[in-house]
């Protein structure tokens, strides 16, 4: 019985500390790694130099763009779905993602609309402890 006692004391101390850092502000950063890009039939792959935590995608472009999908490659080299964004949207146009890769494939499987993507720009999340030691530093 002592046992039950103090799992039922520590389990409100374990949820509050999961949902403190889940309401944590996020601060993204861009991966400012080179992003090589190539043209596949359907679509295009940005392709990083090194494996990323990347938790945000940011498309740039104009007019309307509808009816996308977004792949991730895992570690085995494998296209994973991810996303599919079935409604037309408007640039800037931010995905929140949360994905260990080093390559994302946009894929368009058909023609119709107006837009256009420019650019697409990858995020990743600093960590609190760096944030403070550049303050630090400052």
């Amino acid at each position: 019985m002592n046992r039950w006692k103090y799992i039922i004391l520590t389990l409100p101390f374990l949820f509050l500390t999961g949902c403190a850092a889940l309401f944590a502000k996020q601060e993204y950063v861009l991966i400012d790694k080179p992003i090589s890009e190539k043209a596949v039939f359907h679509g295009m792959i940005y392709a990083m130099p090194e494996i990323a935590q990347v938790r945000k995608v940011v498309f740039q472009g104009e007019g309307k763009y509808s009816n996308f999908q977004i792949h991730v490659r895992d570690s085995k080299k494998r296209w994973k779905p991810y996303k599919k964004i079935a409604n037309a949207i408007t640039f800037p146009h931010e995905v929140f993602v949360s994905a260990k890769t080093d390559a994302i494939k946009i894929i368009k499987p058909n023609t119709t609309g107006s837009g256009r993507i420019w650019s697409v720009e990858f995020y990743t999340i600093r960590d609190k402890p760096q944030v403070e030691q550049n303050m630090d530093e400052n």
